[in-house]
């Protein structure tokens, strides 16, 4: 992976638009982020059972410009259709500014308590479980309780895993496909230790910036407490590292942190970068909904130092499913929990604290997956997270059929199984001359 020399001077198909929507881009997800001692309080009272569901709290959306926002992005959309002459700029600009629209809405919904109205906007830009996938999931997720049951574990890891096990025995499950049966996973490079601190992980993050030339980056730890994965925003180019508090609850080992760096730093960050300097700056935001790509390609470079013998993303994907009611049965946040403490009781390793962890995974995944709605209406959830599974999977798939394709992977923010976006991105030369300056064959 590298990064592209500065060519921001030179022209771009979009320089005339990029600036503007960059002024006017958001990221959803850094709206949906609660107050910490509010978060905090519903937590404790939720799982002490005095209350049926947690009130999420919303705070940034109420101060948030949505009219504004709005109405600059409609004038710009307007002004693209009308001014821009390359019907294929014209037509990624206009796709990506209706997908902030969207986006805009679902917010707004969000704000409103609308769940309903929330929910179907999010199925609009994230999608929904496909049958095909959810089968797949199902099948790894029976593969691993029968492991558990097999290993003769506590009772209280085969008692979960039993309730698993009769949850998803009524489905048809199929994981076999001969694509899949082709793939190869690695087993991750040989790396010891535990994350000792924030600091150690942001001076780790910093130098795998400083060693790409990324220099419009920063990393901070998230001293409000709220974040317990690390995350990249877009929005502020900014990655952010959970406090001392929240790392010691998930024990980071350094060779997780180190699938870290690839995730968010040589991808996320990297494809930001680059894309910003090729020919299509909109590279740097993303094409719409490039996300599934992102996910697929941020995850698949984590797996080849970390290891893997399945595809990202599955207890989530798990979670959404449970949740949208893969048995005919849609759940509100209290119903997923409790399906996805038996699915952590089951799959955590067996240590005095199991319990403490499995309730605190199972909490922060449907924090993940409910946040923007009430957690109170069955079905209704933010379902970005199906992209984890979903890209990781696609893209298996696609560098199993052609693995040049990984060359293109550093270029931008764009969705590689995506075939519109090849499409275009080839009409305008994107890819090839892009390739060549990664190559060094081109200036």
């Amino acid at each position: 992976m590298e990064s592209f020399p500065d060519s921001r001077n030179e022209r771009a198909f979009d320089e005339k638009w990029y600036s503007r929507l960059e002024e006017l881009y958001f990221e959803d997800y850094t709206k949906l982020e609660g107050d910490k001692s509010i978060r905090q309080i519903e937590k404790t009272s939720f799982l002490n059972r005095v209350s049926d569901n947690p009130d999420l709290d919303y705070p940034d959306l109420f101060t948030f410009d949505f009219d504004g926002r709005e109405q600059a992005l409609v004038t710009l959309k307007n002004e693209v259709l009308e001014q821009e002459l390359n019907p294929f700029v014209k037509k990624i600009y206009r796709t990506k500014i209706n997908e902030l629209l969207a986006t805009l809405r679902m917010l707004k919904a969000s704000r409103d308590g609308d769940d309903g109205r929330f929910s179907r906007y999010a199925k609009f830009i994230y999608g929904s479980p496909s049958d095909e996938n959810v089968s797949y999931v199902l099948q790894s997720v029976n593969d691993s309780m029968q492991k558990a049951i097999n290993q003769n574990g506590s009772e209280i890891k085969t008692e979960a895993s039993r309730n698993i096990l009769n949850l998803i025995s009524a489905v048809s499950l199929d994981k076999g496909d001969k694509q899949t049966d082709k793939i190869v996973f690695p087993k991750g490079l040989q790396i010891t230790g535990s994350v000792e601190s924030s600091q150690e992980a942001v001076s780790i993050f910093s130098e795998a910036l400083v060693e790409l030339g990324i220099d419009d980056w920063q990393i901070v730890v998230d001293k409000q407490s709220r974040l317990s994965t690390f995350s990249a925003d877009q929005e502020n180019k900014t990655i952010r590292v959970p406090s001392d508090e929240k790392l010691a609850e998930r024990k980071i080992s350094k060779k997780k942190l180190s699938g870290l760096v690839e995730h968010e730093i040589k991808t996320h960050a990297l494809r930001r970068y680059n894309g910003e300097r090729s020919k299509l700056h909109l590279l740097g935001l993303g094409l719409d909904r490039y996300i599934k790509g992102e996910e697929g390609v941020a995850t698949y470079n984590e797996q080849q130092v970390t290891g893997a013998n399945d595809f990202a993303g599955i207890p989530r994907y798990f979670a959404i499913a449970v949740a949208k009611g893969f048995d005919g049965e849609p759940r509100d946040f209290r119903q997923t929990f409790e399906v996805m403490m038996n699915y952590y009781l089951a799959t955590l390793k067996d240590y005095d604290d199991l319990v403490e962890r499995a309730e605190n995974s199972a909490w922060t995944t449907c924090v993940r997956i409910f946040r923007g709605t009430t957690a109170k209406t069955p079905g209704a959830v933010y379902s970005k997270d199906l992209a984890y599974f979903e890209g990781n999977k696609d893209i298996w798939h696609l560098v199993s059929k052609d693995s040049d394709v990984v060359q293109t992977f550093s270029i931008g923010k764009f969705d590689s199984t995506n075939d519109e976006h090849v499409y275009l991105l080839s009409q305008l030369g994107i890819l090839d001359s892009d390739l060549e300056v990664l190559d060094g064959s081109k200036e």
